[in-house]
C-alpha cells in the first residue's frame, strides 16, 4: 500500500442532514470520485473552529478528507493507494 500525505483543496458533494455531514463524491483535478463507503468520521478543532474528518473509500482506494467549518472548505489530507 502506498500512502501519500497531501494538503489539496477539493470540491465535495455532501449530504447535510440532522446535524451530520456525509461526503458522497469529490473532485480531484478533473477526476470525480464517488464515495462507496465512509469508514470513519471524527472531529477536532483548530482554535475555535471545528474540522470534520472522514476516512472514505472511492475507486478502490482509501482517502482522508476534512471539512473546515471556519470557511466551509474541503481538503484532501491523505490517500492510501492499493498497489
Amino acid at each position: 500500500m502506498i500512502v501519500e500525505e497531501l494538503d489539496e483543496p477539493i470540491r465535495v458533494r455532501a449530504d447535510f442532514s440532522a446535524g451530520s455531514v456525509t461526503p458522497r463524491a469529490f473532485k480531484r483535478g478533473t477526476q470525480v470520485l464517488h464515495v462507496t463507503k465512509v469508514n470513519a468520521r471524527w472531529e477536532d478543532r483548530e482554535g475555535r473552529f471545528k474540522r470534520y474528518h472522514f476516512s472514505v473509500e472511492a475507486a478502490g482506494n482509501l482517502f482522508e478528507l476534512h471539512l473546515d467549518s471556519r470557511d466551509m472548505s474541503w481538503r484532501l489530507d491523505r490517500v492510501c493507494l492499493e498497489g
